[in-house]
């Protein structure tokens, strides 16, 4: 079962593919530096334009 919703989500997500923890560790750590401090106030969605459909 759990393949199978794997396998429905890819089918959604327009990059093809589902992402990485290293996709998702790599924005985590560009927020997380101090030189990150104006950003304020976003919600940055990592997802391949899964938010999209």
């Amino acid at each position: 079962m759990v393949e199978q919703i794997k396998q429905d989500e890819t089918a959604r997500i327009p990059l093809g593919r589902r992402g990485t923890p290293e996709e998702v560790a790599a924005w985590i750590v560009r927020l997380a530096d101090p030189a990150a401090t104006w950003i304020t106030g976003q919600v940055l969605t990592v997802d391949g334009g899964l938010e999209l459909t």
